[in-house]
């Protein structure tokens, strides 16, 4: 009598294709925690301050930003004040460092000290489609016991036409509890501006 062998063949479920398009509404969840929308802002119209209100809270410690920012005109510099209850905080308590990495190799930096907002770009082009635009994670913008404390990424053309790769922080050396913020030019108005914020559910 001869002997059957068997072959075990296995077949993979079909994944997703992520060629495929996708629109997703509340919250994004996998590895490491979920994110959930609390605030946004969208404006294609010049003024002197973009602000989100009331998307930090005590739900959340810590929360991710996407942004892009435009300055109306040429040379300004891009800043963000935190604010409570509407009003935003103009302290001398803002610290901000910006490391710069030119597409020429070339690096450089951008500080700012008891400044009375944090610095987020310098030099911006005037032109909407050169805006800068990154993310951003705030820890602890809503306590009373911790300082608040900002980590920047983003890339960005200078007014010169240098294309900036930057990597930077901004603190609040205080322990004043924070509710929202806001981008600005450091004079002048801003000529575009998006910013979405998820609270950060650990």
């Amino acid at each position: 009598r001869g002997i059957w062998v068997m072959t075990l063949v296995k077949t993979r479920s079909r994944g997703i294709n992520l060629a495929d398009t996708f629109a997703f509404t509340g919250t994004v969840s996998g590895a490491g925690g979920t994110l959930v929308k609390t605030g946004s802002l969208s404006s294609t119209t010049d003024a002197a301050t973009y602000s989100v209100d009331s998307c930090f809270s005590s739900t959340y410690s810590n929360y991710f930003v996407t942004f892009r920012f435009a300055s109306a005109t040429d040379g300004n510099q891009c800043h963000l004040k935190f604010r409570t209850s509407g009003t935003a905080n103009t302290s001398s308590s803002y610290q901000s460092y910006i490391r710069v990495s030119a597409q020429s190799g070339s690096v450089g930096e951008t500080t700012n000290s008891n400044g009375n907002s944090g610095v987020v770009s310098a030099s911006m082009d005037d032109v909407d489609n050169k805006a800068a635009q990154g993310f951003m994670y705030f820890f602890a913008p809503f306590s009373t016991t911790l300082f608040t404390q900002v980590t920047t990424h983003f890339n960005y053309v200078t007014n010169s036409g240098t294309k900036n790769f930057c990597r930077g922080g901004i603190m609040f050396e205080d322990t004043t509890s924070f509710d929202g913020f806001q981008l600005n030019a450091n004079t002048g108005n801003g000529s575009l501006c998006d910013i979405q914020v998820y609270g950060i559910a650990e």
